[in-house]
């Protein structure tokens, strides 16, 4: 390899790499996405806020507002929208949770085309007063680790998304 052609490289890695770094991978989410992402999480929903999104890791963070009153009847709505879909509704310790997953090359709907990832999602739902505060998150590996907390997105919402999510709980 000659001198220039490795400079040539070295120059456009070095580039790649200011590009990336100079963009800012955590921004606000817009209505029309999170309708598009999480359309099937909103229960006659109003006023969409959203909080947090990030661009590297898959992941949504916002509130709306509700017509519905009652946690009971708010979780049972949001049963029947999720019953002929893959969400589970799984234990969430003060919050509603909901996952789903994927193994390689498993194909659907409202999924990318991804044959060569396991994918992992969680979305944990609070309730409060007709106040909704939805967290999401997508963890993508090539190799079957189980269990979403046990992938490097999980342990990145243990430390960010979660934590937000639970201030905005108290809030």
């Amino acid at each position: 390899m000659t001198a220039t052609r490795r400079q040539l490289i070295f120059f456009v890695t070095g580039l790649f790499t200011c590009v990336i770094a100079c963009m800012d991978m955590e921004v606000v989410p817009s209505s029309e996405v999170i309708e598009k992402w999480l359309g099937d999480f909103l229960i006659e929903a109003d006023d969409i806020q959203g909080i947090y999104r990030n661009l590297d890791v898959d992941s949504l963070l916002f509130t709306y507002r509700t017509a519905v009153t009652e946690e009971r009847d708010f979780r049972n709505a949001l049963s029947m929208k999720l019953q002929d879909s893959r969400w589970k509704e799984t234990e969430g310790h003060g919050f509603i949770e909901y996952r789903r997953q994927f193994d390689k090359g498993e194909k659907a709907v409202d999924r990318l085309d991804m044959p060569i990832f396991y994918s992992f999602e969680v979305a944990r739902i609070g309730f409060s007063a007709g106040r909704v505060v939805v967290a999401y998150v997508q963890a993508d590996t090539s190799e079957d680790v189980g269990v979403f907390e046990e992938s490097g997105e999980g342990q990145w919402a243990k430390e960010v998304i979660w934590p937000q999510f639970e201030e905005l709980l108290r809030q």
